[in-house]
């Protein structure tokens, strides 16, 4: 468990200076070129980002005056794919959050993670198809949590079978490396479905308690694309799970200064 907080102390280390941040969130319009995703998730940028529209066929963007609704082409597809799977199921109306800025690289809040064009947040809000709500409302409403007040129940008033088909869904396609859950909601899914091999892929982190963090795998070909160290086998609801629920887990240590150190060829991206 050490060794977990020391490499937890070292990402925060690298969180990335203020106005290295802003210089990034300052670009409205993708670098040029053929799309590439270039370092880490926590520590990189994106070339050829395509924008998420504003709303489509199953599901609605949210909270756009962030500017976060870049990605790399592939995580475009898996939207696309995965909303049209989830209209056929009858989940409802997916309410799309963050993605990553024009050409990625950090944001001055919110994330550590989202720079290299494949992650997004997707709330656990569904609406009915059909029910998006007005342009202006998305840029304000919240998404309501899945969680009870004491961190460690399931809210049964908010949560439903749709949510859990849906992860299901969301983690079924080949491209996804991982899913961020609250501990909690993994902790229900292994309840209701031990063993399932698509548990693996749902990996518990704080927060995520109203939307659940999607990450694709490196593109292939991409090779200054950084891959991630690979998920330990089993469906992650063992001892590793129980941790989470230890007074331990709910003491992170805090964050320190530093800035990310960004792969050379973000220099280039970046002034594109």
């Amino acid at each position: 468990m050490k060794r977990f907080w020391l490499i937890m102390l070292v990402v925060w280390s690298m969180a990335p200076s203020e106005s290295l941040a802003q210089s990034w969130s300052d670009l409205v319009a993708p670098a040029p070129g053929l799309p590439r995703s270039v370092g880490a998730y926590t520590a990189g940028c994106v070339q050829g980002a395509v924008a998420l529209p504003p709303e489509g066929p199953g599901f609605q963007t949210m909270r756009r005056y962030r500017r976060r609704f870049f990605g790399h082409p592939a995580l475009i597809r898996y939207l696309q794919d995965l909303t049209a799977a989830a209209s056929q199921q009858r989940l409802g109306l997916l309410s799309i959050g963050d993605l990553g800025q024009a050409r990625g690289g950090p944001a001055p809040s919110g994330h550590a993670s989202h720079q290299t064009g494949l992650d997004v947040d997707i709330w656990f809000w569904l609406l009915p198809n059909g029910h998006s709500l007005p342009a202006a409302e998305r840029e304000t409403v919240g998404a309501p949590s899945m969680v009870m007040s004491d961190g460690r129940t399931l809210d049964r008033s908010q949560w439903s079978s749709q949510h859990a088909q849906l992860l299901q869904l969301a983690a079924g396609f080949e491209t996804v490396e991982r899913i961020f859950v609250n501990p909690t909601i993994k902790q229900a899914l292994c309840r209701q479905s031990p063993g399932a091999p698509w548990l693996r892929k749902l990996r518990p982190w704080w927060g995520h308690d109203d939307h659940f963090h999607v990450r694709l795998r490196c593109p292939t070909g991409d090779a200054e694309c950084q891959v991630q160290e690979p998920i330990p086998p089993g469906d992650g609801c063992g001892a590793d799970l129980a941790w989470w629920f230890t007074e331990e887990a709910r003491k992170p240590p805090p964050r320190t200064g530093g800035r990310a150190p960004l792969p050379v060829a973000c220099d280039e991206i970046l002034r594109k």
